[in-house]
């Protein structure tokens, strides 16, 4: 089926860019896809290495910085799918995990999926 998301600072509302979701032949487990803007988040981390007694060396300060990214496109959620309570309902799980496709191999011909964080699912009962 068709997968819409409501615009944010990650997706775009466009209804020309649909995603689709697709539940697993064992009914164990949905998985769903939407374009994305793409995210970046950087990490700097700071640290000081105090100086040994017995060397004239002074106090080093040490910095990194690390980046993650989500890069454009589709990503993917995965959630745990389970029979619900009465006959033909289905309950799924709380939160699930977000994956991207990576391409990988010689000339990038084989592909994988790579976890890239998770996501918490609010049910809407309107």
């Amino acid at each position: 089926g068709d997968c819409v998301a409501s615009e944010s600072s990650f997706t775009a509302a466009s209804s020309d860019q649909q995603g689709q979701w697709k539940l697993s032949e064992d009914g164990k487990m949905l998985r769903f896809s939407m374009h994305t803007l793409g995210y970046t988040r950087t990490v700097e981390t700071k640290g000081s290495i105090q100086k040994i007694y017995w060397s004239n060396e002074e106090e080093k300060t040490v910095q990194t910085t690390t980046s993650y990214s989500i890069p454009p496109g589709l990503v993917y959620g995965d959630i745990d799918v389970k029979p619900g309570r009465q006959p033909g309902t289905f309950d799924v799980g709380e939160s699930g995990l977000l994956r991207v496709e990576q391409s990988s191999g010689l000339f990038g011909i084989a592909s994988k999926m790579v976890p890239c964080g998770r996501f918490v699912l609010k049910k809407n009962t309107d």
